[in-house]
């Protein structure tokens, strides 16, 4: 399905709105960030040192959207080795297991994006089959199976990735599994978008819902906004993989 004003975001289109659209999007992205570094923080060295790790990941995470390769992956391997030394230097150790693994992941996209790129020099998508989709879906189960067991023995080395205070969403959820979710399917979703299968929007806006939820409950209005600016990202990001997909089998003999 065609809507002209993703094409013409996405660079699809009749005109050309893609450089307006970054901007726009990545303006409200600081605002939002700088209000909350601001007004949040003490400004001390290691909290300037995070909000410029966040202002790096938000160009990355538009410019995997775009399927830019070295903006994307490449800054993705910046921005996470900063969040891996944020958690390592404020105690959250465990905390540290998911940039550590998304650094890992942009390391290889580097090289494997770049043997599958269009004339334009961009990343060309792919489509995931029923196959595909299974073995996804049987890794969120299995994560979400094992996560707790793997929290507990981190726990036990003073290494919990998420506590488990009693707090529940609605009254119903358990905050420690929302937590979970978010966890193993942010992990799911940033191995389903190196592999280029623009399924992984999917994940992601799912993940942004999750998110959305915990920034919420834990009073964190400012990341909240944040996560609704990631969400836009993540349907123009849906948008763009699939109608490049469709292009490159159109163009393919």
């Amino acid at each position: 399905m065609k809507i002209d004003i993703l094409d013409n975001i996405t660079g699809f289109g009749k005109k050309d709105w893609t450089t307006s659209w970054v901007l726009l999007w990545f303006v409200c992205g600081f605002i939002a960030l700088f209000t909350g570094f601001w007004t949040t923080t003490a400004h001390t060295h290691l909290d300037w040192f995070y909000f410029v790790i966040s202002i790096i990941g938000l160009v990355c995470v538009v410019s995997l959207s775009f399927r830019k390769n070295i903006t994307g992956n490449g800054l993705g391997m910046v921005a996470t080795a900063g969040e891996v030394i944020v958690q390592g230097t404020s105690g959250a150790v465990g905390l540290m297991l998911a940039p550590l693994f998304n650094f890992f992941t942009h390391v290889y996209g580097v090289k494997y994006w770049s043997n599958h790129t269009g004339a334009d020099g961009d990343m060309i998508p792919k489509s995931a089959g029923k196959y595909v989709w299974l073995i996804t879906i049987c890794f969120i189960v299995l994560g979400l199976l094992l996560f707790p067991t793997v929290n507990t023995w981190l726990a036990n080395m003073s290494y919990v990735v998420v506590e488990n205070d009693g707090s529940r969403f609605l009254g119903r959820i358990d905050f420690f599994w929302i937590n979970v979710l978010a966890f193993v399917l942010s992990i799911t979703a940033q191995t389903m978008m190196i592999l280029r299968y623009s399924l992984n929007w999917w994940l992601w806006i799912v993940v942004n819902a999750v998110w959305l939820i915990i920034n919420l409950m834990t009073g964190n209005t400012i990341f909240a906004i944040q996560t609704v600016i990631y969400q836009i990202n993540a349907f123009v990001g849906l948008y763009g993989w699939h109608r490049s997909e469709q292009l490159a089998r159109l163009q393919s003999p």
